[in-house]
């Protein structure tokens, strides 16, 4: 069983799938810490969320300001700011069920085991 901690994936959805091949990264007994910000920036956050979400107990993500940045944006805040790279997600048919995901995240996650935050 390995943990392999991730920051900053920012929508790179490629990047991240050929890093964890590289580990032979295997949901079934290993675990991915995503440290904040899924999304933005790249081209693909909505395939990111939607495989990160599909790791189910091997995946914990707390949240980044990327993330809280999307979040307002789907309650109608931040209007101001581009949205381009994040409009996928708010136009996607499983848009609500991601969202929902992505809003229970915490903000800090602390693994007592291995006294990591």
């Amino acid at each position: 069983m390995a943990i392999y901690a991730v920051g900053d994936i920012q929508g790179c959805y490629d990047e991240l799938r050929s890093a964890l091949d590289a580990v032979d990264f295997d949901p079934a007994s290993d675990t991915l810490w995503s440290v904040g910000d899924l999304v933005n920036r790249g081209p693909n956050s909505l395939g990111v969320l939607r495989f990160v979400r599909g790791l189910g107990d091997a995946a914990i993500c707390v949240l980044g300001n990327h993330d809280l940045h999307l979040l307002a944006l789907a309650n109608g805040n931040d209007k101001h700011k581009d949205e381009s790279s994040l409009q996928p997600v708010l136009s996607a048919p499983d848009r609500d069920e991601l969202l929902h995901w992505l809003r229970h995240r915490p903000l800090v996650h602390h693994d007592r085991e291995l006294d990591f935050v």
